[in-house]
């Protein structure tokens, strides 16, 4: 098949969209697909280095926005028509509902291409990030993503819980719950000796961007309440990573010695500290899924997390990990659970079978099967 991904979030931007968008599209070329990434010009093109697949919509007005790249399309619906012109997509698959979406869709229409959208994200509870009074932009938010799902002929889910909050919103299209799939470095590493487990101190990890959706604070209400034998690793980027660093040990007054902040480490730094660490901590409640709960999981790691959209399919407490309440009920379960060395070893054991779900090759057969049920 030829496919279109149409995506307002490419590089120069890292998060799960985007690592869910190149693990996609690596799988589907692997098995002979055509898959064109059409997104917009952060930079200017010869910065970018991306492969051919990747077309860059002309964006003449660049800026910073919270130190965010930002760009605004230069006629992003002539420039999809013109490409769906020249390639022929069987497929147009929009990752987003603003901007590349909406012209993705006229394109489609005009052309008479199917159009999938995957629902990545509860988009009203990032509505601080528009610089706009709330209480008016979070129901246009919502209007507007409503709106664009009844015009598309399909949604890609990435949970239950977002198939459940379309379907309450009257959203007839078809519907169906596919997770994100992770890249293959995550699948490379052989498992771990439990010997490298549960030695004292404990490690306790936090991967995340650093936003205030992501609730950051909650990790050192949990870490408080535990011995001294415990350190916590917390890594990642965002507008708000120094100053969570300087409340960590400023505010809340965190040990530098217990607890430490890595930037953006690169990928291989990155599944060390997953395959070294006891228990990874997941704050967030806003969440569609969590790509980081498959990705810790990869390599052997339980999880403990707040309830959220995205925890309640890949978390099965005392299989691959806990759910939790609050901050106490975090931290006895993680003692309770590193005492109990049988328990944590079937976590462990959980946690890799869990993270086989989200292998590409697994998850792109669903949206190959998705794809042609909607074609035909």
């Amino acid at each position: 098949m030829r496919i279109f991904f149409v995506t307002n979030s490419y590089t120069p931007y890292s998060g799960g969209v985007i690592s869910s968008i190149i693990a996609t599209t690596d799988a589907l070329r692997s098995q002979g697909h055509e898959v064109f990434i059409i997104t917009l010009d952060f930079l200017d093109t010869h910065q970018h280095n991306d492969p051919d697949y990747v077309i860059r919509v002309t964006c003449p007005i660049k800026f910073m926005y919270k130190k965010n790249h930002m760009a605004i399309p230069w006629r992003p619906m002539r420039a999809i028509i013109e490409l769906c012109k020249k390639y022929c997509p069987d497929i147009i698959h929009v990752h987003h509902p603003f901007l590349l979406g909406v012209s993705a869709l006229h394109a489609a229409r005009s052309y008479g291409i199917p159009c999938i959208f995957t629902y990545h994200t509860l988009y009203e509870q990032y509505a601080h990030y528009i610089p706009l009074p709330k209480v008016c932009i979070k129901p246009l938010i919502q209007l507007t993503v409503v709106r664009f799902c009844k015009l598309v002929d399909g949604i890609i889910a990435p949970s239950s819980a977002v198939k459940k909050f379309l379907s309450e919103q009257r959203i007839t299209t078809p519907i169906i719950v596919i997770p994100s799939a992770l890249r293959s470095v995550f699948f490379t590493q052989d498992k771990v000796n439990d010997s490298l487990y549960t030695k004292k101190p404990y490690e306790l990890l936090v991967v995340s961007r650093f936003v205030p959706e992501k609730n950051i604070p909650f990790v050192f209400d949990v870490f408080k309440l535990l011995p001294e034998e415990f350190n916590l690793t917390l890594v990642g980027y965002g507008i708000d990573y120094k100053k969570i660093k300087q409340y960590a040990f400023d505010i809340v007054c965190l040990s530098p010695d217990r607890v430490r902040f890595i930037h953006k480490p690169p990928i291989d730094d990155l599944l060390l500290l997953y395959r070294n660490a006891d228990f990874f901590i997941f704050p967030s409640q806003t969440d569609t899924q969590g790509i980081v709960l498959a990705e810790a999981m990869s390599q052997g790691l339980p999880v403990i997390a707040l309830d959220g959209p995205g925890q309640q399919d890949i978390i099965i407490n005392g299989v691959n990990g806990f759910i939790v309440t609050d901050e106490q009920h975090a931290a006895i379960t993680i003692i309770n659970t590193l005492s109990n060395p049988t328990l944590y070893h079937q976590l462990r054991e959980g946690a890799c079978t869990t993270a086989q779900k989200y292998h590409s090759h697994n998850i792109i057969k669903k949206i190959i099967n998705f794809y042609q049920d909607i074609l035909y």
